[in-house]
């Protein structure tokens, strides 16, 4: 197994040994043995009575990654599978493509290949303005001749993440990408988390890691035994009295959610916003008074209906930024740094702000009866960070703020031991497993923000991302769709198509909605499971997807199937994954038992059709 390592360099001198370090440093360690795993991160302390010298070129990590021997017998041979390479995935790209770019969007989760198959190449990595899952996913793969190592950054700030190929592997050196500084008499400060998981060759590393995701890295809630939830979605200006016609008529014909959630515009004091694309809603960022005009009673009522529906109520913040016309930039403009930016930064390493944010939020949580918090962050961190950084010390801003991160979710996670906590920066931009581990993710890509988004952009991202991230979310906007609805299942699931001004549903569609609800209730639990994909994992009309779940303990699962639109194929045959002997499969579609080993034929006669599988030993 893997054993922590690290280096930084203080005063153009290169550290790597605990016992030779003029800072005081401790490897704060956790070891997983059932899963060849180790999770570290780094403090450094100050014990002296002066300013320390300069610490740069900090890396959380730098270790060999041991790999089997390689040579590449001839420059006219192609690269094969069998070659050292570094696999890493994509993470959110720029938001405006999602109105017209299907196949841009699709691109988000995808998975690369860089191969490094001679000594001395090196591939260096990173985020985007300080989003720690923008542009680039923190978790990457490390692999050749079939065994590797999956690796993971835990930093919700600018990471980067480098790769050199050695003689005997590849050395892999992650840290924060914008630090180097002084640290003041009895300072102490924590930087980015590494997770290493190794793998054997004829292991399967992808499931493995989901199994180690869900054991360890997903939020545990007593009340609850899942830990995803079935949403609907209410945009925050409507009225409160609409917000409770809506909710009764869901209840009225059956449709049964867990969490009512409003969404952005409840809270301000200017006009009502109509949806997420008229953005005056985003000027009032930072005033957590609610609307009284549309929630004269504060959502008491609203509450209540959510209650009497069985659901809880979810309420959406975007605690960490403010613009200057509110109240609290007005009364306390410290809180905040001012580099011109429209939407300033709450600066939670200022402790005074912490409280600020803390004290509020608890406020409106025992106030609205606050079932799931959803913290949104919609603009770039670096250069506010930046900003703020004094002489010498840049990247303790950063440092500092990641920091009080942490701490205010693991506060409300003590002070509400029932609250989930609903991750969102425009979507999946905060994915780091620091995140992961105190939060669920509703929404993985804003994609899904569109009234029209194609239900093979939401499989395909599906189809990627659960290599990695068995707890994430989508929601349906289409009606009647259940190609569409199946599209986006997920360990979080929700339904946006009656949620604003604009959108209208009948009766009878909420009633098929039920159905729809109650098929996925039925299934869901799999999707912590293990995943198997037998289909495609890009954005091509001509082919299928085909997900399998399996519940290795139970020894029973599901099988998912789509064939896309274009498809010419009208049945396909698949092995299943990890099954032994015979099987007992229900058709949801057509209630069709039948026995059958792991050799399955799926047939779907029409285009843009969908069926699911249940199977039992």
């Amino acid at each position: 197994m893997v054993q922590p390592a690290f280096s930084y360099n203080y005063d153009n001198k290169t550290f790597s040994d605990v016992s030779d370090n003029p800072i005081k440093t401790v490897i704060n360690k956790k070891v997983y043995d059932e899963f060849d795993a180790v999770e570290w991160y780094v403090t450094y302390e100050n014990t002296s009575n002066v300013n320390s010298k300069i610490l740069s070129q900090i890396k959380d990590c730098d270790i060999l990654l041991q790999l089997p021997e390689y040579h590449r017998e001839s420059p006219t041979l192609r690269i094969t599978e069998e070659a050292p390479k570094v696999m890493w995935m994509q993470g959110n790209l720029e938001g405006e493509a999602y109105s017209f770019d299907d196949e841009r969007s699709a691109q988000e989760f995808s998975t690369h290949i860089d191969y490094l198959f001679s000594e001395g190449m090196c591939k260096n990595y990173y985020n985007n303005e300080g989003r720690s899952s923008d542009e680039i996913m923190p978790y990457f793969e490390v692999a050749c001749k079939g065994c590797g190592y999956i690796v993971a950054i835990g930093w919700t700030g600018s990471w980067v993440a480098d790769f050199s190929r050695e003689k005997d592997g590849i050395r892999f050196k992650a840290g924060l990408r914008n630090a180097e500084f002084y640290l003041k008499p009895n300072e102490k400060v924590r930087t980015a988390s590494v997770l290493i998981m190794q793998y054997k060759e004829g292991q399967d590393q992808y499931n493995k890691f989901r199994d180690i995701m869900v054991k360890y890295y997903t939020p545990k809630v007593p009340s609850k035994d899942h830990p995803g939830l079935l949403s609907t979605l209410l945009w925050g200006s409507l009225s409160s009295e609409e917000m409770v016609k809506r909710i009764n008529r869901y209840k009225d014909n059956g449709a049964k959610f867990e969490e009512y959630w409003v969404d952005a515009a409840w809270n301000g004091r200017f006009a009502a916003s109509q949806n997420n694309f008229d953005t005056t809603w985003a000027d009032e960022i930072g005033d957590w008074e609610v609307k009284k005009d549309c929630h004269p009673d504060g959502f008491k009522d609203v509450v209540n209906a959510a209650k009497e529906a069985g659901g809880g109520f979810l309420l959406w913040f975007e605690i960490e930024h403010a613009t200057e016309v509110t109240p609290i930039f007005k009364e306390h403009p410290e809180y905040f740094i001012q580099n011109g930016d429209r939407y300033m930064l709450l600066d939670l390493g200022n402790p005074q702000a912490w409280d600020y944010a803390f004290n509020l939020l608890c406020q409106r949580i025992r106030e609205y009866n606050v079932t799931c918090y959803r913290q949104d962050f919609n603009t770039p961190c670096d250069e506010p960070w930046k900003f703020a950084d004094k002489e010498g010390r840049r990247g303790i801003t950063e440092i500092y703020h990641v920091a009080g991160l942490y701490r205010l979710y693991d506060s409300l996670l003590k002070e509400f031991p029932h609250l989930y906590i609903d991750n969102c920066a425009s979507g999946g931009r905060r994915l780091d497993f620091e995140m992961v581990k105190r939060s669920i993710h509703l929404y993985r890509t804003d994609y899904q923000c569109i009234f029209n988004p194609d239900p093979d952009v939401t499989n395909t991202h599906h189809t990627n991302i659960s290599k990695f991230l068995p707890v994430t979310g989508c929601s349906t906007k289409k009606k009647m769709d259940i190609y569409a609805a199946r599209s986006t299942y997920s360990a979080s699931w929700g339904f946006s198509a009656y949620g604003t001004v604009i959108q209208e549903i009948s009766d009878d569609e909420i009633k098929y909605l039920a159905t729809v609800i109650d098929e996925y209730v039925s299934i869901r639990k799999y999707f912590l499971c293990h995943f198997h994909n037998f289909g495609s994992d890009k954005l091509d009309k001509s082919a299928w997807v085909i997900w399998q779940y399996h519940d290795a303990e139970n020894d029973e699962g599901i099988v998912m199937a789509f064939r896309r639109k274009n498809s010419p194929n009208d049945s396909c045959a698949i092995s299943l994954k990890e099954l032994n002997g015979d099987y007992t499969f229900t058709n949801f579609d057509t209630k069709e038992i039948f026995k059958n080993n792991a050799e399955l034929r799926i047939v779907l006669p029409e285009k843009y059709s969908s069926v699911i599988f249940k199977y039992n030993k």
